[in-house]
Formats: structure tokens, C-alpha cells, sequence
């Protein structure tokens, strides 16, 4: 059965999520409540979504810069943890 990419994408970014917790989030648990926001964008995660909503922009506009470094060093790291390759998304 193969799995929706909106839900891989919810999947991903609540892992995301997860691991910014454990590790600080570059704001402790003020991190937390910010990344969670973002669920309202999951559904334009994907490729081929649509433009996202108002919801999901103001989400996203209310995540400090700490916060998004932070998750996006998370996000980096998870290849090198699951000992699979990082994408070339240069290519």
C-alpha cells in the first residue's frame, strides 16, 4: 500500500518536531509550541501542493530564527543517525 505523500510529509515534519524537542529546539520548550503550528502546513509539503494557506503562513511566520535553525539542523542530521545518504538536491 503505498503512503500518501501528505501524510509521509505530516510524518516527517512531526519527527522533525520531535527531535528539535530532544535537543533543545534553540529555545527549550518555547520551540515546541512553534514547530506544532506548522502542522497547518503539512499538506504543502509535498511536492506538486498548492500554495499554502493563511493559516499555515502565519505559522510559519511566528517561528523564531532559533527555532528554524535549530529543526533544520535536526533535519540535516537524520541521514548521517539512519545511516542512509544524504540527497543531493543541487543536481
Amino acid at each position: 500500500m503505498a503512503v500518501p505523500r501528505a501524510l509521509l510529509a505530516a510524518c516527517l515534519l512531526v519527527m522533525a518536531l520531535r527531535g528539535a524537542a530532544a535537543q533543545g529546539g534553540g529555545g527549550g520548550g518555547e520551540c515546541v509550541p512553534q514547530l506544532n503550528r506548522l502542522l497547518a502546513c503539512r499538506a504543502y509539503a509535498v511536492p506538486g501542493a498548492p500554495d499554502p494557506s493563511p493559516d499555515c503562513c502565519a505559522a510559519l511566520s511566528s517561528v523564531s530564527r532559533d527555532c528554524a535553525c535549530s529543526t533544520m539542523g535536526v533535519i540535516n542530521s537524520l541521514p548521517a543517525r539512519c545511516n542512509v545518504p544524504q540527497a543531493n538536491c543541487s543536481a
